[in-house]
């Protein structure tokens, strides 16, 4: 029998605490992460934790709406806890920036809540930081956040990053061509997003869809990948997005990092509302992506603004597992005795030393009994 003590006592699954040592590398990292955006003139915006359900499921899809954790105010509204941020961000762009001058850059951190991996006991809150660039479609705007996500892991000291390089274009090319419906079209990229091959494979022969559609999706690679795409396609929508990924690459190399960039036809990304590129970026150490974005045009028009938009947002929780050796900064430690009569002495000391910037702990030699009552 389970008492209300058991309740207390026991964490629901996906539910963490963090502790001393690993709170202080977290804030290392955020403090990083926050100058690298500060320094490309990037403000910081504060965003809500929860907000209305149907946001989220007309910004992020049907499908990660209906893993949010939803709730109803007094007054019977569902809501639903933040499973995404940068709908908030684009929103808050569309509603209350109307008048800002353009280019707009914003950057944020926070958690976000997805009620999916509970069986499996994984964090169902995951922290986020994230930037996003409005009113730019040009291909410097594009360039540029994966710059900012770059020099932010190499302040962090991961130098072998790998980027991984998409196009949401390549996804509505080979949607049109086989006449996918709406419904059709998340299914096919559900199953591209989740590595899902065979059921790929299988799912698109029930489409009675040609085999050069299940090859094409499967190409990866550099510029030749591009180069071997364009030459079995006249698609429209494939081929802009391969002008696209052809001049990020053409900038990577001329700014000499086109060795971390790769091309990969199946990198659609997570979330419906991607328009342009999208990319992952992976580091030693972790099978898992450290970050991932892209272009997400169409967004802010559910909001009745047409504004193009780019950005990114770097995983919080997989940064710290790649990075256990990071070196956190600790203020020198005066340690002080608050075992005597004269505990003013000891206190009057101690704010001197926190005024001089030191960090102090008081320490007790001994300890009294509690007085009997």
């Amino acid at each position: 029998m389970t008492t209300i003590t058991d309740t207390w006592f026991k964490l629901p699954a996906g539910v963490t605490y963090v502790l001393g040592p690993e709170v202080r590398r977290r804030r290392t990292i955020e403090r990083i992460v926050f100058e690298t955006f500060h320094g490309w003139s990037y403000e910081e915006i504060l965003l809500p934790v929860y907000d209305a359900h149907a946001l989220f499921v007309q910004s992020t899809g049907s499908h990660p709406a209906e893993a949010t954790y939803c709730f109803t105010d007094v007054e019977g509204e569902l809501l639903a806890l933040r499973p995404d941020l940068t709908s908030l961000v684009a929103r808050t762009v569309a509603t209350r920036c109307r008048d800002w001058p353009r280019p707009i850059r914003l950057c944020y951190g926070g958690e976000v809540f997805r009620n999916t991996h509970a069986a499996r006991r994984v964090a169902s809150a995951t922290w986020q930081l994230g930037a996003e660039l409005f009113g730019n479609d040009r291909l410097e705007a594009d360039v540029e956040v994966l710059l900012v996500a770059l020099e932010a892991l190499e302040r962090l000291g991961l130098e072998e990053v790998h980027v991984s390089l998409g196009h949401a274009g390549i996804l509505a090319g080979v949607a049109e061509e086989l006449g996918l419906s709406a419904g059709q079209r998340e299914i096919l990229r559900q199953l591209i997003d989740r590595r899902q091959y065979d059921a790929l494979k299988t799912w698109l022969r029930e489409q009675s869809a040609p085999a050069l559609w299940r090859d094409l999706l499967s190409v990866h690679g550099q510029s030749a990948a591009l180069h071997h795409l364009r030459a079995q396609t006249r698609n429209d929508h494939i081929l802009a997005a391969l002008d696209d990924l052809e001049h990020v690459f053409d900038v990577a190399s001329a700014l000499g990092i086109a060795d971390r960039l790769t091309f990969d036809a199946g990198a659609v990304g997570r979330l419906g509302y991607y328009t342009g590129m999208t990319f992952h970026i992976y580091v030693p150490g972790s099978g898992l992506a450290v970050g991932s974005g892209g272009r997400y045009d169409a967004l802010t028009r559910l909001f009745g603004v047409d504004e193009p938009a780019v950005g990114f947002q770097l995983s919080l929780d997989h940064l710290i597992r790649v990075l256990p050796t990071l070196s956190v900064s600790m203020p020198r430690t005066t340690a002080l005795d608050a075992d005597g009569d004269d505990l003013t002495a000891a206190f009057r000391y101690a704010r001197q030393c926190r005024r001089a910037g030191e960090r102090v702990e008081i320490r007790t030699l001994r300890h009294s009994s509690s007085p009997e009552r």
